[in-house]
């Protein structure tokens, strides 16, 4: 198994936290793992991407060309890496502020993750929503193995902050559901 991961947005969106997520998630599971991140010079509101491959054997090159998902946290994100989509491959997108094209040929997703995490009153919730929706649909990783990483990442904060995470962890596996079963 070679699974190819990318993840792109704004800088402040979570896109490289969910990379090393996704990463420690892997390494969990006693997978071979790579996690390659990209930004611009600012701190927030620039461009940022990574690339995650997780595999059962040797990863040769870190660099993902073709995906087999690709979380897009904003328009800018589907725009620069739209190229990149394959019939094969799973795009979860941020509805509440991407529009994918009609011709997109991969499975898309559409998570109005941004919406979701104000309604949560926790809009730092965005990259845990788009990562439960991507647990769930890619099924490449074990949906209970992030429980424990999310405890792991959150070492240190409050117990509400932990709590909020795991239900916007949640949300987004929920979403995910929803849309793959129609209903």
């Amino acid at each position: 198994m070679n699974y190819d991961i990318l993840t792109a947005g704004t800088g402040g969106q979570g896109v490289l936290t969910t990379g090393v997520f996704l990463a420690k998630i892997a390494i969990l599971e006693k997978k071979q793992v790579t996690w390659l991140p990209s930004y611009g010079a600012e701190k927030r509101g620039g461009f940022s991407f990574c690339d995650v491959v997780i595999s059962d054997e040797e990863i040769f090159s870190p660099m993902v060309e073709t995906p087999d998902s690709i979380m897009v946290f904003d328009q800018r994100a589907y725009d620069n890496y739209k190229s990149k989509i394959s019939e094969k491959t799973v795009v979860i997108s941020n509805s509440s502020l991407t529009k994918i094209d009609s011709v997109c040929p991969g499975k898309v997703l559409e998570i109005p993750a941004s919406d979701m995490a104000a309604r949560l009153k926790f809009p730092r919730a965005l990259n845990i929503i788009m990562t439960g929706a991507f647990m769930h649909a890619s099924g490449v990783l074990e949906e209970k193995s992030a429980y424990s990483i999310i405890e792991e990442m959150m070492k240190g904060k409050d117990e509400e902050f932990l709590e909020k995470n795991i239900l916007a962890y949640r949300a987004g596996i929920k979403a995910a559901k929803e849309i793959i079963s129609g209903k």
